[in-house]
């Protein structure tokens, strides 16, 4: 299996496979928790400052939010219609209320 290795974003010296870099993120996070999950991709660990100008250009965006597809409603505008239920009244004299 050809797993290439790629560099923590926290340690540079830490070299781990693509495959479990995730992983290891969780692990080694704690060593500069200003670094931000990209939303597009977890792998993708950056200031806030450079998250932002990151978000418009991520090479993951398409896969999670293609732009080409129109997005589609699901929501109901109809109100649901309410049912008058007919009062049910016995024939028996008797009157458990009182």
């Amino acid at each position: 299996m050809n797993d290439p290795y790629v560099s923590c974003p926290y340690d540079a010296v830490h070299r781990v496979p693509r495959s479990r870099l995730q992983q290891h993120l969780v692990k080694c996070q704690w060593r500069n928790p200003e670094l931000l999950p990209c939303p597009y991709n977890a792998t993708h660990r950056f200031t806030k400052e450079e998250l932002i100008v990151h978000v418009k250009d991520c090479p993951s965006k398409p896969a999670v939010a293609p732009e080409d597809r129109p997005q589609k409603t699901v929501a109901s505008l109809t109100t649901p219609y309410l049912y008058m239920h007919k009062t049910y009244k016995t024939n028996d004299d008797e009157d458990w209320d009182n």
